[in-house]
């Protein structure tokens, strides 16, 4: 199905690796022209751009820090100039804290705001200054399309992940009110919600044999792929989308078998 993304504007941010780079990637097999941001990766960051190109869309990466308003403001204006202006806006920058999985308090009473503040932070606040930098570029397209990357670990939780959790549980209420503002203006505002997601069949953190026994938990007897994700983001920034507003469409491998 051809997508109508023939020469639309997109940003991708944290567009370096994982579901950001195969959006961008799908973006660009759809003729678009297709930004990305980074953090610290600029070297992943050119082998998208060259990655993008070879699938037949135009490229363009600017560095932006999640947790820094001027830099997410600097990331999106030098964006919308380049392009000279905005259909599409994917929130999937990233802020995972700087204490690893396993060091990380799993108690409430362990919590400090080190632990807490950056990570709510970055992806709640940082998301924010994101969506207000780009609204106006957002409204002027014919075709504005904005979506927000969110988490199943909102639904089904897990020790020691309050922060991140409920920073993107705070996404699903912005869009909630999003939709009756920035849809005035026929911009369409929705949030996807992946799971456990794997690149080629992996997963950075997860053995392949405890993969394989997780995936039969879920009804679709599988885990989806970053490609899986990638492919819903680009539908719903695509014009083939015209009433789907204030959305979460999960993309997870469907409902967990009670135990």
């Amino acid at each position: 199905m051809e997508l109508g993304l023939t020469g639309a504007a997109a940003l991708v941010t944290g567009g370096s690796s994982g579901i950001g780079r195969q959006t961008a990637l799908a973006f660009a097999r759809e003729g678009a022209r297709v930004a990305i941001t980074y953090h610290s990766r600029e070297e992943a960051a050119d082998e998208v751009l060259e990655e993008i190109e070879k699938a037949g869309g135009e490229a363009y990466a600017v560095r932006m820090e999640l947790g820094d308003p001027e830099s997410i403001a600097a990331a999106v204006g030098a964006t919308v100039e380049h392009w000279g202006g905005l259909d599409a806006l994917v929130g999937n920058a990233v802020n995972w804290g700087t204490a690893g999985f396993h060091d990380r308090p799993t108690r409430i009473e362990d919590a400090k705001p080190e632990v807490w503040v950056p990570v709510m932070r970055a992806n709640l606040e940082g998301n924010f200054y994101l969506v207000q930098a780009a609204a106006p570029a957002l409204r002027r397209s014919t075709q504005g399309r904005l979506v927000l990357l969110s988490t199943d670990l909102v639904e089904r939780g897990m020790a020691g992940s309050w922060a991140y959790g409920a920073a993107k549980a705070g996404l699903h209420g912005m869009v909630a009110s999003l939709q009756h503002d920035l849809g005035q203006d026929g911009v369409l505002v929705n949030i996807v919600m992946p799971g456990i997601t794997l690149e080629n069949g992996e997963h950075r953190m997860i053995p392949k044999p405890a993969l394989e026994q997780i995936a039969q938990q879920f009804t679709a007897r599988r885990l989806p792929e970053a490609t899986d994700v990638a492919a819903a983001i680009v539908f719903l920034c695509s014009p083939r989308t015209t009433a789907t507003q204030g959305e979460i469409i999960r993309v997870n491998g469907g409902a967990m078998f009670a135990a």
